[in-house]
């Protein structure tokens, strides 16, 4: 793999000084001026390597989105048990890797920008639509989940996501209540169920 052009590496450095402004004052507090302090540039250098806010926003979410993954694929690469992989790949989305004051924060202000920007809620949706996916591909590990139509598949995916964003709502709201161990265990034993009764619909209306 070639190494980062100059501009690449520009970009990538203002990008991640966006996330720290935002997590540390949110979207609704962080300007172009206050990001470039933060990079160590001109205010113009900035204008320079995007269009514009929404372009940013895109790109830090993007971004945000491939950490959280990559984290995931490297958790799942150390592990060759299929049973193992299954489960560790549900409690990494419950653990602290995921659920955390500084993602959760970032998470929830790129929900309350997307109210009024279309782009930002395009790009959520493409988050999204990636966790869903990789859930799939995930739970195909199962042999019952892997023989369910894909429609039920999807369903069970988009279960999963309502789950892990209720709880991290509630964690992040007020983390004495939650135990992201006890919620991870609900989510693997509740999956498991959801999967066998889908599985036993799905075997009646064979019939």
């Amino acid at each position: 793999m070639g190494r980062k052009s100059i501009a690449e590496q520009r970009r990538s450095e203002i990008i991640m000084a966006f996330y720290r402004c935002v997590v540390q004052d949110g979207f609704a507090k962080t300007s172009v001026r206050k990001i470039a302090a933060e990079a160590g540039l001109l205010p113009s250098a900035i204008h320079h390597y995007f269009k514009g806010r929404d372009e940013m926003v895109e790109e830090l979410v993007i971004q945000f989105t491939d950490r959280i993954f990559r984290a995931l694929e490297k958790k799942m690469a150390a592990l060759d048990d299929p049973a193992n992989r299954l489960s560790a790949g549900i409690e990494f989305i419950f653990s602290p890797d995921m659920i955390n004051e500084e993602y959760s924060g970032f998470f929830l202000e790129c929900c309350a920008e997307s109210r009024h920007n279309p782009r930002v809620r395009q790009t959520l949706a493409g988050l999204f639509q990636r966790f869903r996916r990789a859930i799939v591909a995930h739970l195909n590990e199962s042999p019952e989940f892997a023989g369910l139509p894909p429609e039920k598949q999807q369903l069970v995916a988009a279960m999963v996501v309502a789950l892990h964003e209720g709880v991290e709502l509630q964690w992040f709201a007020d983390p004495a209540s939650i135990d992201l161990t006890d919620a991870f265990v609900a989510t693997r034993a509740w999956i498991g169920l959801l999967t066998t009764e889908l599985a036993g619909k799905n075997r009646e209306g064979k019939k």
